[in-house]
């Protein structure tokens, strides 16, 4: 069945993806799951006993200069991260990104250096590198079989980051339909040991496009899980350049 499924979709393509291509599709979104507008986003921290922490988030998420990808994340709620917020531009292709946050504690915008984006996004199961999908992006390739993932058909391709201080080895299920990341697995330094699962748990088609409405980050040392639900998205509103800079992270 795995095979006939490989064909049909080879088929429909007109011709085989590559595991690169695939890739890059799978990773056209922002780690929240929309590529423009703006989204009201809850961030559910729930441990293994499920115990929950609600978060309120306005992410933001913009082309420019060149097509570069600009995505802003306020914390709204609860008040010990109110007023928090995170930058990224993306660099073209296997280009460097750029990442700056902003704690209202310290009252200063810093840069997130290249050593640091292994750590924990604002104490969630989230790496700052697994916001930018750096580890997939910045990766050899090869193309296993095609399989069904929760019942979806997906194209699977597993990746050998070229820095390897983090994860070893990931392993990405595209959806053949439409290349959203079903499930992403995320192995140790050695490749072999799981550390962390992503799942997509819902996707909903706005104005045309199809977005990644609620997903999911479990981490198995811990069983901590990190949920990310959109609650509403405006894919025509107006974003203005300037709040896409560090200078304006202090700003609300």
């Amino acid at each position: 069945m795995t095979g006939l499924w490989l064909v049909i979709s080879l088929l429909a393509g007109g011709q085989a993806l590559t595991a690169a291509q695939i890739v890059e599709k799978a990773t056209g979104r922002n780690a929240v799951g929309f590529n423009a507008g703006r989204a009201t986003v809850r961030m559910v921290l729930q441990d293994k006993g499920g115990d929950r922490k609600i978060r309120t988030l306005d992410t933001r998420t913009r082309a420019s200069e060149g097509s570069r990808r600009r995505t802003l994340i306020r914390f709204q709620d609860p008040a010990d991260v109110r007023g928090s917020a995170f930058l990224l531009i993306e660099g073209e292709q296997t280009g460097a990104d750029d990442m700056y946050l902003y704690l209202p504690a310290l009252k200063r915008t810093r840069r997130v250096a290249r050593a640091q984006r292994k750590g924990a996004f604002m104490g969630s199961d989230f790496s700052y590198a697994d916001m930018e999908s750096r580890d997939l992006k910045d990766a050899t390739y090869t193309r296993a079989e095609d399989e069904a993932i929760d019942g979806v058909p997906c194209h699977h391709v597993i990746a050998t980051p070229k820095d390897t201080r983090q994860y070893g080895k990931v392993e990405l299920w595209a959806r053949t339909s439409d290349f959203l990341p079903q499930q992403i697995k995320f192995y140790g330094p050695s490749g072999d040991e799981l550390v962390k699962v992503y799942r997509l748990h819902e996707a909903k088609i706005i104005d045309g496009d199809p977005v990644i409405t609620k997903s999911q980050m479990w981490t198995k040392a811990t069983g901590h899980s990190t949920f990310l639900i959109i609650d509403s998205l405006d894919r025509q509103a107006d974003l203005s350049p300037v709040d896409f800079i560090p200078q304006s992270l202090a700003t609300q």
